[in-house]
Parts: structure tokens; sequence; C-alpha cells
């Protein structure tokens, strides 16, 4: 039996002709190209006779048979190579073996079977009518799909999916061809208007929830729908609800089936149905739902499937096919708008990320948190051993009471922002500033084996730095100023911690408490550590070894040590 012979992505594939059967880009056509640049009615492939014969249709940009374009109708013989702008077909009479080289891969071949008779005289179908529209059985698996809330309810029911048009999304034909195609005109116009007064409404819309209340308004102007569900996918793939619309307005849940969600997502083709009840088989929820004509399309952008529109009816053949081609490039458009929404947020989300861990680490820590190089999870994860530092003036209080407010916020400011530069410079992770004091610690989010060590070395040199302070405070009469500093190395919990709206990077645990018993046991000017935290450095700072340290809420007394400047 002949039959044409192409290469797709999935490799050889094979159509066997019948006596007649329609080449273009139209879905009516029983061959369906999915070429841009092929006519909606190409060419006509049919029997004469004993033989098979193309008839191209006046096509704008010709049918070429081995080369040579076809005026007016051509025999095929065994083995032509068919061309249809960028798609490359060849012709198997289907009488001996097929030895000829593969064409080119096409962009792509759908086949609609025609159903019906044919005019023995002629070939063509009876009753004047062109082959009916696509239908192809296909079936897909159900996926889980999460309700968004009890006004949405998805249907994990495996069926069969019965009729698919399979629409992609066209661009728009150039002004010489359209010109002559009304039809086409007017589908441009319409889509070209739809698009404007979606921008219109909704282009200047940034808060997420309301961008996809206010399509959802503006789609039901366009197409006679009853409900409407916007679905976008999660990491995970998975498609969640996001908005939903009922033209009633009634407090009812909607019913969608995640069998065609996963079929629409998967195959990237809008699906049509004018009597759900009768198209899906085993459709019963369909039945019971009221679900009687749908229309679902993909949400594509950059190629990429980011959620799918539902639009659904009570009513038998409430859409035509003009509302799926209609529906599939807007809901191009409305993935452009919400990737762009959501790319908005995201990058304001990044900006405040940013903002705040350039507050508490290490630019270079920042960074890597930032670009997901280092994970910092949510709730509280053990640290077997961190470092922990606090600091805290000397005689500040006192010094405070005769002195304005501004000008010792002025001073904290200065002296803050001298000690923070030496806590980044040794990549230690700032905590928080408690009045006075101030709290930091090394071995979370970050690990390092030397984060005791550098937490001794900043402290050595934040004395150092408040040495050349008090130098330039005294150029002016000013009152110097001392600190003492309390380090001890041990476990701890790190994460977020505070309330939904108010959440801070953390540590907590003993550890944190011992390290705050030696600050406030330290003199000005000394940093006094624990026998944990000493035994950490390697003989690297000079120790001297004091009377152990009776710490509040510790039985025993602590061996402490003081780093030696």
């Amino acid at each position: 039996m002949p039959r044409i012979v192409y290469i797709t992505e999935q490799g050889w594939q094979a159509v066997e002709l019948a006596p007649h059967q329609g080449v273009g880009r139209h879905p009516n056509n029983v061959i369906q190209l999915l070429d841009t640049i092929v006519s909606k009615e190409h060419c006509v492939i049919e029997q004469q006779g004993p033989s098979m014969v193309l008839r191209d249709l006046g096509s704008m940009n010709g049918t070429y048979v081995n080369g040579e374009r076809v005026a007016g109708s051509r025999v095929l013989r065994h083995g032509d190579e068919i061309r249809l702008g960028n798609t490359a077909l060849q012709y198997d009479d289907g009488t001996m073996p097929f030895h000829f080289a593969p064409p080119p891969p096409s962009p792509g071949v759908i086949h609609h079977p025609f159903v019906g008779s044919f005019d023995p005289a002629t070939g063509a179908p009876l009753g004047g009518g062109a082959p009916q529209w696509v239908v192809k059985k296909r079936t897909a698996e159900a996926v889980e799909v999460p309700a968004h809330d009890h006004l949405v309810n998805l249907d994990n029911s495996k069926h069969a999916i019965g009729q698919q048009v399979a629409v992609q999304s066209k661009e728009f034909l150039p002004f010489d061809e359209a010109a002559r195609d009304n039809a086409a005109l007017r589908l441009d116009y319409e889509r070209l208007r739809i698009t404007w007064e979606l921008l219109r409404e909704i282009g200047l819309e940034r808060d997420f929830d309301t961008l996809l209340s206010k399509i959802l308004v503006a789609l039901f102007r366009f197409v006679d729908a009853d409900r409407g569900v916007i679905l976008l996918k999660e990491p995970d793939g998975t498609l969640t609800p996001r908005a939903h619309r009922r033209r009633d307005g009634a407090n009812v849940p909607i019913n969608v089936s995640s069998t065609i969600l996963a079929h629409v997502t998967k195959e990237r083709a809008g699906v049509l149905t004018h009597d759900a009840g009768t198209d899906f088989a085993g459709g019963k929820s369909m039945f019971l739902n009221r679900i009687t004509s749908a229309i679902v399309v993909p949400l594509l952008h950059e190629k990429e499937v980011i959620g799918a529109l539902w639009l659904d009816s009570e009513r038998i053949a409430s859409f035509k096919a003009k509302d799926l081609e209609l529906l599939t490039a807007v809901g191009n458009q409305v993935a452009m708008l919400i990737s762009n929404t959501m790319l908005g947020l995201k990058v304001q989300q990044e900006i405040m990320t940013r903002d705040r861990f350039s507050r508490l680490l290490s630019p270079n820590v920042a960074e890597q948190v930032i670009s997901g190089k280092l994970d910092i999870k949510k709730g509280g994860i053990q640290v077997p051993r961190a470092t922990v530092f606090n600091s805290d003036l000397r005689g500040f209080t006192r010094m405070s009471e005769a002195t304005t407010a501004e000008a010792m916020v002025e001073l904290l400011n200065e002296y803050f922002e001298l000690m923070v530069e030496c806590i980044f410079k040794y990549e230690g992770t700032l905590d928080k500033f408690m009045g006075d004091g101030i709290m930091a610690f090394w071995g979370a989010p970050a690990f390092h084996a030397d984060d005791a060590v550098r937490c001794v070395q900043c402290s050595i040199e934040q004395l150092e730095v408040l040495d050349q302070l008090n130098a330039h405070r005294a150029s002016f009469g000013a009152i110097p100023l001392t600190a003492g500093i309390g380090i001890h190395t041990g476990a701890l919990v790190s994460g977020y911690v505070g309330s939904s709206k108010s959440l801070s990077y953390t540590v907590i645990g003993d550890t944190v408490n011992i390290s705050a018993r030696l600050c406030g046991i330290a003199a000005g000017g000394q940093i006094l550590v624990s026998e944990e935290t000493a035994n950490q450095l390697g003989g690297r700072f000079p120790l001297e070894q004091l009377p152990d340290a009776a710490l509040k809420g510790k039985e025993k007394p602590m061996k402490i040590f003081q780093i030696r400047r």
C-alpha cells in the first residue's frame, strides 16, 4: 500500500495513503504539517487510476518533487522526495523494498485519518466536505494534583483521553498571504485585540494573586465559559491551582481532571471537547460534575510549560475550534505575563535576601548563600562544633549618662562599623547587637576547620582597631572605650528563629550561654577563652591559664584561659 515516509524526533514515521488526502498547515488536512511556511491547504495527494498524483493548490512557497517545483499536478514515483517549506517527505509506492536515503527531519507531521466514503470515480470525499476535524485516540496517566482550596477539586482517576485538537501556537501570516485569507485576517485580528486588552488591563499588575484573578476575569469576556482555573507548575513538577472563577459566582467547587492536565502538559497541545461525557472514556466524573464542554491549553513560556489554563461549560459544543486557537495564542501571552511577574517577585525577594544576609554574613559567605552554593535551611539544624563570640563595652552605662542620646548612637554606630568589618574579614556570622554588646559565631552556616583560630584572630584585631579609635578620640579629649570578650567552642543549634512575619538567623544552646558568661567576667581589653576553644587553637596564640571560674548555671568551675596580646 502506498505511503508517505518522514523522520521526526521520534525517528522513522509513515502515513498510509488513502484515495484522497489534503496536505497543509491547517488541522482539517489528513496530513497536517507543523511548518509555519507551509500554506493552510498546500497540496493534495490523490489516486488517479493506478497512480498516486500530487496536485499543488496554488501554495505561496510551492511544492517540490525531487527539487522541481510542481506546476499543476505530478505523478509520484517510488522514492520521490516531496518538499513543502521546511518539511521533507518521501513517497513509497509499497510494491518494492524502500532503500532510499532518509529525508532530513521534519518540523512535525500529524496524521488525521479521514472517516467517510470516497467517490470511486474522482477519489474525492463524498458530501463535498473536507476531512473531519482532528480526532486522535490517546491515553495519559493521571498525575496527582494537590488541591488549591475547597473550591477546586481534582479528579485523579485514570481514563482515556477522547478527542484532541492538535493546535500549535501559530505565527502571524505574512500580509501578502493573509490579505487573501479573510479567515486568517479575522483570527489574527482577534489575537491582537485580546492580547492588547489583556495587556491594557493587567500588564501593570504586580500583585501575583490579583494578576491571576484579573486574567480569568478578562478571559471570561472573550470565551463563553462557566468556570475557569489557572494551575501553575511547582518545582517538583506538580500542578497547583492558583486562581479560579465561576461565572455564576457560586461558592461551589470547580472540578478538573488531572488526566487531561497531564496530557496537555505532556503533549504541549490544547484539548477541546464538545461533549466530555462522551469524549472521555470512563468519564463518569465528567457527567456527575456537569463538565460538558472543556477547553484546556498549556501555558508555555520560552518552550517550557509553566502551567495550564482550564475553562469548561455545562453546555454541549459551547466552544469552537477558533476558541482553542485563540486561547492557545493568548495562553502564551498569559504565560509571559505570569513568568515576568514571578521573575519580578523573585528579583525582589533576592534583593531582600541579599540585603538581609549582607547584614549578617561576610560578603563571600553571603554570596554563596544567595547563589545557592551554601544552603541555610529553615528550622534548626544541629551543628556539632562552632565557636561563639561575645563582646561588651565596659563602663558604657556610666558614659551614656553624661552624653546625649544622639552622640551615643553616633558613637555606637562608629564602633559597630569597625568591629563588624573585622568579623566579616574572618568570615564570621554576625548574630545580633545587644545594647553595646556584639554576638557573632563561626561554624554556621559555613564551616572551616580553623573557625576557633579565626574567631580569636578577629578578637585580637578588634582590640587593636579599638586602640586606634581611642587614639583618635583622645585627640579631642573623649573618654577611651574598653571591651571585654568571651569565646567558647561546642555544639549548638542554628537556624531561623522568630515569627512567620519576622525571622532571624541565629544560634542557640549552652555554647552560646557559656560564651556570654565568659564575656561577663572579662575585664576591659581582655579576651577569655574556654578550655574547649583553647584546644582548637593548636598553639597559634600565647595562652595564660587563669584560675578556674565558677560561671552562672554551671555546677563545676570551668578552666579558662586569657589570650596574651
